[in-house]
Order: structure tokens, then C-alpha cells, then sequence
């Protein structure tokens, strides 16, 4: 009898410890015209922030993040899924507008996303999320990454990768621990913006000069 409750514990024990972690591993929902893949392992990166010390782990402190695998492994296209607290979709990545998704793409990740906006005051008791998507059409290279600008983007937006395999279908997946959320950042200015910046402040200083020499 002895050895029968013996062998139970060492057949039970392993499934105790692997069912927290598949309880907490998000799950890839196929979306618009993208299918999950047999298997969709959690190794995507969302790279550029500090830890914010939630469940979502990224902070970001600007406007650029980028994109990677954490075992290097390179992809046919990366495409950003997103969730808006509290907002319509606003903004674009790299200069493509959002598209409006129903639900999430990555299963048992919309908890860990309200509870970390809340944790960071950036979504009150009341917490609805919006959520979309922007195909960047840029491949992934082995060991490399692909950097990404948001623009318009409200804090408090969140953000998770996805990358799509040779034959098109999604590859691998982010875990909450590896996505990010838009933090109240200053936005990087781009080349045209400080052009016309300089271009103002020397036109200003030509009429405070001419001022000065008519006196």
C-alpha cells in the first residue's frame, strides 16, 4: 500500500509544478488573417524601459522600443498587438495607424494588463481596454531586432510582440513579463520637427536684431 501512495506522489508531484506555470502562460489566439502556429513558444522582447515592477514588466521611458527573441531566433514579419486603456486607438508605429481587433490575441494576458495599469496609476477602477494591432512588415533577423516609434500613442497603452514564421503563421508570442507599457514619456522629436525649430528661432532672432538697430 505504502509503495502505491509512493508512486502516486512521484507520478503527482511534477504536475504540481507544471500547472502554475502553464496557468500563467499566456496562449496565442489566431486574429485577423493570422493563425497560431502549432506551438507558440512565450519569447518575444519588448525592449527599451525599465522594470516597472508588475505583472507587465516593461516601463517604457520614451516614445522607442524594439522588438527581439530571447533565444535569437529571427522571423518573416513582426507585428505589434496593443491595448489602450480607457481610449479609442490613437496614434501609429512607425507610421502605420492601429487596427481594430474584438479581443486580445494573447489569452490570460488582460488581467495581468489591468492590474499593472492600475498598480502604475494609470487606469482607475474602472479599466476598459481597446485593443489593435499594426503589422510593421519588417523581418526579424537572427539575434537582431526591429525598432519601433510610436507616435500619438496615449500612456498607458501596452504593448506585445508577435512574430510571424517563414510560412506566415505566428511563431512566437510575449509573455506579460517581456511586454510594455507607454509611460507619461517625452516624445522624441523627429528631423523635420527640429528643422523648423531652428528655422523659427532664427527668424526670431533677425527681428529682435533688426528691432535693436532701428532704435
Amino acid at each position: 500500500m505504502y509503495s502505491r501512495i509512493l508512486r502516486y506522489l512521484a507520478f503527482s508531484f511534477p504536475l504540481l509544478l507544471i500547472l502554475p506555470i502553464s496557468a500563467f502562460a499566456n496562449t496565442c489566439n489566431s486574429f485577423a488573417t493570422f493563425n497560431c502556429a502549432q506551438a507558440t513558444p512565450n519569447l518575444v522582447h519588448v525592449g527599451g524601459g525599465i522594470a516597472s515592477g508588475q505583472s507587465v514588466g516593461i516601463l517604457l521611458t520614451s516614445n522607442m522600443f524594439s522588438i527581439s527573441t530571447a533565444n535569437g531566433v529571427g522571423g518573416s514579419d513582426v507585428i505589434i498587438i496593443a491595448a489602450f486603456a480607457n481610449s479609442a486607438l490613437m496614434g501609429s508605429l512607425n507610421g502605420s495607424a492601429f487596427s481594430g481587433l474584438s479581443s486580445f490575441p494573447e489569452g490570460a494576458a488582460t488581467n495581468a494588463i489591468i492590474s499593472s495599469l492600475q498598480g502604475l496609476g494609470l487606469c482607475g477602477s474602472t479599466c476598459n481596454l481597446s485593443f489593435g494591432y499594426v503589422d510593421l512588415r519588417s523581418a526579424l533577423a537572427p539575434n537582431g531586432s526591429v525598432n519601433v516609434t510610436a507616435s500619438g500613442v496615449p500612456a498607458g497603452t501596452v504593448f506585445y510582440g508577435v512574430v510571424l514564421g517563414s510560412n506566415g503563421q505566428i511563431k512566437y508570442i510575449t509573455p506579460n513579463s517581456e511586454a510594455a507599457i507607454m509611460g507619461r514619456t517625452a516624445v522624441v522629436p523627429e528631423p523635420g520637427s527640429l528643422t523648423l525649430l531652428g528655422t523659427g528661432l532664427l527668424g526670431l532672432a533677425g527681428m529682435v536684431r533688426r528691432r535693436y538697430l532701428s532704435v
